[in-house]
């Protein structure tokens, strides 16, 4: 469903409040929602913003909700519904216009956004594919599945895919699995847990300690994994220092001493450089029983390239972790 979204607040315009556009898209996501467009205005009572049959979305603050309904009711209608007293959705012959303050929480929004009860909405987080890559299977999988439709949000090789479908009263769901079977090699999430948070989280079940050592990556790795480590119950050591090696073997040597000497359950420990405008990237991961040496090369800007580094190690950090579970 398409949507235009109309922000009337003079406080958005001159930076008093913020419109959280990052929240917004993660609901329009996982609602399948196509936003047309955003307009960001001053408040002006008199602005006349329900043209033709369009789906609207309007937020402006709490206090000037009322009269901006009140001056526009005559295009509204009469047939609405309040959400938890805060939000109003009017339906226009099956036009929505859904009225949000900007004070209050937008996944309220959910709830008006609801979709069709006998439709099944399933997300799936994928590393590693090419935007045009994951679109074609998407559309592979548009000519398999009856009703099929879905939205995606890519960045740096991570992708998320909502998709949504007929319901099927069965114990097999065969759409289902040939979703996860297009995907399979790639999916490390269908929850919205996000990679750093998937791995802290199994460390933390397994008991174990991780040592990192970056050097390209300047401590985006390390970050992102302390946003979940909030009592720094895992990361027993983190160190950045600048060194390049010219093979492998002296990689594999240096992450067997820095699990030693940090006396982890785990080491990661990064090389990387850039050459032609192309990071080549290589970095070990290594427990008490085996090193894993990958090499990748990432051509684009070198701040996406270091994030398409940190989301290729935390990937296969994943992946590392869940070897031994019958759930991967």
């Amino acid at each position: 469903m398409e949507y235009k979204v109309f922000v009337f607040s003079d406080k958005v315009l001159n930076g008093q409040i913020k419109f959280n556009y990052d929240l917004f898209n993660h609901i329009c996501l996982y609602n399948l929602i196509d936003v047309k467009a955003i307009y960001v205005e001053n408040f002006d009572l008199k602005r006349d913003f329900i043209l033709g049959e369009e789906n609207l979305i309007i937020f402006c603050e709490n206090q000037n909700l009322d009269n901006l309904i009140i001056e526009h009711i005559q295009k509204l209608g009469s047939k609405k519904i309040f959400i938890d007293e805060q939000l109003v959705v009017f339906d226009r012959a099956g036009r929505k216009v859904i009225f949000v303050p900007l004070e209050v929480d937008y996944n309220l929004l959910n709830k008006a956004l609801t979709n069709n009860e006998n439709r099944k909405i399933c997300e799936f987080h994928i590393f590693g594919l090419s935007q045009e890559q994951v679109l074609s299977r998407l559309e592979t999988l548009k000519t398999q599945i009856e009703n099929f439709s879905y939205k995606i949000s890519y960045d740096n090789l991570l992708c998320d895919i909502v998709v949504s479908y007929d319901w099927q009263e069965s114990l097999l769901d065969d759409n289902m699995a040939k979703i996860v079977s297009e995907f399979k090699q790639n999916i490390y999430s269908e929850n919205k847990m996000s990679l750093p948070e998937i791995v802290i989280k199994m460390l933390k079940l397994k008991e174990q300690k991780l040592a990192i050592c970056e050097n390209i990556t300047q401590g985006l790795i390390t970050s992102s994994l302390l946003n979940y480590d909030d009592d720094l119950s895992v990361i027993k050591r983190a160190s950045f220092e600048k060194f390049d090696f010219n093979n492998n073997d002296a990689l594999y040597d240096k992450t067997l001493n820095y699990l030693k000497e940090s006396q982890s359950d785990l080491a990661v420990v990064t090389n990387g450089r850039f050459v032609d405008n192309t990071l080549e990237f290589t970095f070990a991961i290594a427990d008490k029983n085996e090193v894993h040496i990958y090499k990748n090369l990432f051509k684009a800007s070198k701040e996406a390239s270091k994030q398409m580094a940190k989301n290729a190690l935390l990937f296969h950090l994943t992946k590392k972790l869940r070897q031994n579970e019958i759930t991967y």
